[in-house]
């Protein structure tokens, strides 16, 4: 027997690890160009070329010398197989842990070299893992049975194809390991073996019986609640709210989406998928033998899609899309922000370059980004660059914005960007074509109010979904209009003058903390009106409360229900529980406590006028808009059309309101306050509570602590930023025709003209970029020359009016006169 010493001084084993380890490597860095096409093909003939090295420098030794060394051999070609795989999607990409899991078998069976040289304690363990090595390659063995009939024949041809049968070489191996080293050795290798084997096979029974068991009960909720019809909600929302949100559950829901099934002889070995999920396929082969085993998911992909994005915030995901967008990656971010401390409002300006890493250029791809906004914020421009120039969006109807833009992009395939508005403060922007001869850039700007505080205001950054930003690099700039107090900073950004800059990688999540300053009124004038900012200062109007409504979901604790309860005293307390308002009581609360997340019915509230409706909501629910033609937004409409409907008092006791409430609290259904436990006390000992001051002329930002109020001014020339214009607008709009967009009731056209007048991107308006005059002339969408137009880092002060431009002119040329008027005298003498 050989030393372990000896072993390890031999230098042919050792090189045949060192070229499978380099083999290794290399197929890790390709795994940062997926989608380039024409590299991975190169890298997977680089590992298929040391496979094949190897396994002819095994040949050439004698029978003697090669014991040891197919092991090596059979792992370089399993490498070569995932290259290959790269290319043709059989496998696709692994999940994580599978990824491990075949790492730890291909050393544990390198190890099998020095297995007599080796404590027995070590062999137990390195017998355990075979056993479970037996089992994986079972399954893969398995999983290209439908592979064999046609890679036999092509053997001869290629030799490519033998990377099919390489799971069934490795078993082969395997059992020879087996028979050459336990099988005589120690009968405690035997049963390790034997309990690695099991121990894999228990998993997969438990995991099966696990999966079994979501997809019976998430069937069974959804046929229940559509068989009975008792509920307002649709079948998948009811399943939505009573599934555990385990992930398990979430593997359940993204089957076929996202998670390849057990369609061994449906294959599509080129697969480019455009579902609205556009994550890699992935292989996961507890997903593929459970799903055999499991009973057909009820719900259809579209419903199980709204789950997703319901539960696990995947609305970015779930987007509709007319080209793939697999292969991109965000390649670099220039962030500039202008901020304005004495009017508590800023504008940021986002530069992204996105490129594709396909190595098939004729195959075009659409970028999709979705932005998260701040309470209030609105995007007043956008640019895309064509053919090397700056192409400035330009702003119309919703309708006429997305039409031409599925006529482009669907049907054309030219050039055309679009950022369309979304509900839950996020805004979409698409990018089309992104092809591999170039990157494409495109600019988004925002108008944000900053986040007041009692002593601070807050900056925060606007982050995005979308091709991955992951080795992005990002320029910013961060400058304020005033020199700002106390001021605290994200790493990096270094101070010049009035100006912060930092280069580095991207970072979405970051803030800029600054001393709050008392509000200056300032004014903006344009087209005969004048935008004067002011501080907000809560007023509270004096109210009846005949009832209190709690919207009760898993967020809230049984002390904070108790004292609320506490706190309202003789007044009765209502919770929406079984389809209807029932008074509270402790089993009913111990059953609402479990849903994830809940949909008040405030079409269900009698005397709304007197009515205080208390939440705590989770950061998950339906939106509106996927509520659509459903008894619960048919209702609620209804509801809401209703001109005699008052706004219903809703006091927020959590971090943040769910989609739905948002939703709502934009469109002004509510008369709102935000605080704990000692402000519901003060309302409630006071019987007082915000009064609603918004008015046409008039719009309140709360978190902001300012209200902007519009009049009748050709005459002020104000200072302030055309900013204040374009929040105004944004906020009447919403204001204006907020119940309007929920009933779809007819009239809210008439506000696309404020929409065009300040350039904002609003539920009625969109910003579009075409490639050329005759495109927009095509689709009737014309700029406005009375306008703000897009919104850019130097805006600033009031806009001059028509009649001062003339005025303007008119001064010009008299200068020019008298100064011109003694050389023109002089030559005509």
């Amino acid at each position: 027997m050989q030393t372990v010493k000896d072993k390890l001084l031999d230098y042919r084993y050792l090189m045949l690890v060192a070229l499978l380890l380099l083999s290794f490597i290399i197929y890790n860095i390709g795994n940062t160009y997926n989608g380039n096409d024409d590299l991975l093909t190169r890298l997977f003939f680089f590992h298929y070329i040391c496979a094949v090295i190897a396994f002819i420098a095994r040949a050439l030794m004698n029978k003697k010398e090669r014991k040891g060394f197919m092991t090596p051999v059979l792992l370089l070609f399993l490498v070569s197989a995932y290259g290959l795989n790269r290319v043709m999607n059989i496998f696709h990409e692994n999940t994580p842990w599978f990824s491990v899991l075949l790492v730890i078998s291909g050393i544990n069976l390198l190890l099998f070299h020095y297995y007599e040289n080796l404590p027995r304690s070590v062999r137990a363990i390195m017998c355990f893992i075979l056993g479970i090595s037996v089992v994986l390659f079972i399954y893969l063995s398995c999983y290209l049975l439908p592979v064999y009939g046609m890679a036999v024949p092509a053997i001869l041809a290629l030799g490519i194809s033998v990377h099919a049968f390489i799971p069934i070489l490795a078993l082969i191996h395997i059992w020879h390991l087996f028979y050459t080293h336990i099988r005589d050795d120690f009968k405690a290798g035997r049963w390790s073996v034997l309990s690695g084997f099991v121990f894999s096979l228990v998993v997969i029974v438990v995991f099966t019986m696990a999966m079994n068991s979501e997809v019976r009960q998430l069937n069974r909720i959804y046929n229940r609640t559509s068989a009975e019809g008792v509920s307002a909600l649709p079948p998948w929302v009811v399943a939505a709210n009573q599934m555990d949100g385990s992930w398990i559950e979430e593997r359940v829901l993204k089957a076929e989406f996202i998670y390849i099934l057990s369609d061994w002889f449906d294959w599509d070995f080129f697969d480019r998928s455009l579902r609205n999920f556009n994550d890699s396929r992935l292989h996961d082969p507890l997903m593929v033998i459970a799903s055999g085993f499991v009973p057909k998911i009820i719900p259809s992909d579209e419903e199980r899609i709204k789950i997703l994005e319901a539960l696990f915030d995947a609305r970015h995901e779930g987007q509709e899309r007319l080209w793939s967008g697999d292969d991109l990656y965000t390649d670099y971010v220039n962030t500039k922000a202008r901020i304005w401390p004495k009017l508590h409002l800023a504008y940021t300006e986002k530069v992204i370059t996105v490129v594709n890493n396909n190595g098939d250029s004729w195959r075009p791809q659409e970028a999709i980004y979705t932005f998260h906004l701040p309470e209030g914020c609105v995007v007043t421009s956008l640019s895309l660059w064509i053919n090397g120039k700056e192409e400035k969006g330009i702003l119309t109807t919703k309708e006429k914005a997305d039409t031409a833009y599925k006529q482009i992009v669907g049907v054309e395939s030219r050039d055309p960007s679009l950022v369309r508005w979304q509900e839950g403060n996020t805004v979409s922007v698409r990018v089309f074509p992104v092809t591999t001869k170039a990157a494409r850039q495109f600019k988004i700007g925002f108008t944000a109010p900053l986040k007041a505080g009692d002593k601070e205001l807050v900056y925060e950054n606007i982050y995005f979904d979308g091709p991955s930003p992951a080795h992005a690099t990002e320029d910013g700039t961060i400058e304020f209009a005033t020199t700002p107090g106390t001021l605290s900073l994200p790493d990096q950004y270094e101070s010049e003058g009035m100006q912060y800059r930092k280069e580095g990688n991207y970072k979405a999540d970051w803030k800029v903390t600054i001393e709050k300053e008392d509000i200056q009124p300032h004014t903006f004038s344009f087209n005969g009106k004048g935008y004067s900012i002011k501080p907000y200062v809560l007023q509270r109007d004096p109210v009846l409360t005949n009832a209190v409504y709690l919207d009760i979901n898993e967020a809230w604790s049984e002390k904070e229900i108790n004292e609320v309860l506490q706190l309202v005293g003789t007044t009765p307390v209502y919770v929406w529980s079984g389809e209807r308002m029932v008074l509270v009581d402790k089993k009913v609360l111990k059953n609402l406590q479990k849903q994830h997340f809940s949909l008040f019915p405030l079409y269900k509230i009698k005397d709304p006028a007197n009515a205080l409706l208390i939440t705590k909501s989770t950061p998950i629910s339906p939106s509106l808009d996927e509520l659509e033609g459903s008894r619960f937004k048919t209702e609620l409409s209804t509801w809401l059309s209703q001109d005699t409907v008052p706004k219903i008092r809703l006091l927020d006791l959590g971090e943040q309101l769910s989609p739905y409430l948002k939703s709502l609290k934009e469109f002004r259904v509510f008369r709102y306050e935000k605080g704990g436990i000692l402000l519901l006390k003060i309302l409630m000992d006071t019987k007082t509570f915000a009064g609603d001051i918004e008015s046409d002329n008039k719009v309140v930002i709360d978190q902001a602590n300012i209200e902007i109020e519009q009049s009748a001014d050709s005459v002020t020339r104000g200072d302030a930023p055309d900013h204040l214009m374009r929040l105004f607008a944004y906020n009447h709009i919403l204001q204006k025709a907020g119940k309007g967009l929920i009933t779809k009731s007819e009239g809210q056209d008439s506000l696309v003209s404020i929409a065009r007048e300040a350039y904002v991107v609003s539920p009625i308006s969109s910003l579009i970029v075409l490639e050329s005059k005759e495109d927009y002339d095509r689709f009737n969408i014309k700029d406005s020359d009375n306008s703000l137009k897009n919104a850019s880092m130097k805006s600033n002060g009031a806009v001059p009016e028509p009649h001062e431009w003339a005025l303007i002119i008119l001064v010009l040329f008299s200068i020019t006169y008298v100064k011109l008027r003694p050389k023109w005298i002089k030559v005509n003498a």
